[in-house]
């Protein structure tokens, strides 16, 4: 079977990337639905162990809702702007959870082997830099507290009193490198697949302030 030419990896994995970044950080600042964007929104992927990894400034979140409670807990408004990102694939031919279309021959096999040599199938890495903008929110307290205490700049931005923020205006600003691993996601690849799924989900997420 073929695999997709270096060239067309390059090229999928680069527009799919612009496409989840120009989304997924409209989402975080927007404060919608995370659920939709990691691998744990198909069933075909949970089904086959795949389960997102997070990890925020080294602390490891059990899954996407208790990412969304320390985002929760970090108050806001927070608004996240991209300065950079860069992908690069990983594997031309991602398997776990695959559909058993590529089994046999006829059109639908045929159909199959097509969307594996376009790279419909493949994973891919995303690196991105830029800057997030924490403004005037809620003081957190207790276990939200300590939350918020691993999430980047959170504490003072509700203060006002660290970073490059003046203290009249309660803004704070840093930098920060975050990772991605996509992989398909199966059920938005089949046919008559539901309006507004992702193509591609999130399998490990790494976030560092700097």
């Amino acid at each position: 079977m073929a695999l997709p030419s270096p060239e067309t990896q390059t090229k999928v994995a680069s527009e799919a990337a612009q496409v989840f970044i120009d989304h997924y950080y409209e989402a975080l600042t927007r404060r919608r639905p995370l659920g939709g964007f990691y691998a744990s929104t198909s069933a075909r992927l949970t089904g086959a162990g795949v389960t997102p990894d997070i990890s925020i400034n080294g602390l490891p979140c059990a899954d996407v809702a208790a990412y969304e409670a320390l985002l929760e807990a970090q108050g806001g408004p927070v608004s996240y702007d991209v300065g950079s990102f860069d992908a690069h694939p990983v594997n031309p031919h991602f398997r776990a959870g695959e559909p058993d279309d590529l089994d046999g021959s006829g059109s639908a096999a045929t159909a199959a082997a097509a969307t594996v040599r376009n790279g419909d199938r493949m994973s891919f890495v995303v690196q991105v830099s830029g800057t997030v903008r924490y403004g005037r929110g809620h003081i957190a307290t207790g276990d939200a507290a300590k939350a918020v205490e691993a999430l980047p700049g959170a504490a003072g931005a509700t203060t006002g009193s660290t970073g490059d923020a003046k203290p009249e205006d309660g803004v704070q600003e840093k930098d920060f490198n975050e990772a991605f691993l996509l992989v398909p996601h199966w059920e938005a690849w089949a046919r008559n697949a539901p309006r507004g799924l992702r193509k591609w989900v999130v399998v490990s997420q790494n976030f560092r302030a700097l």
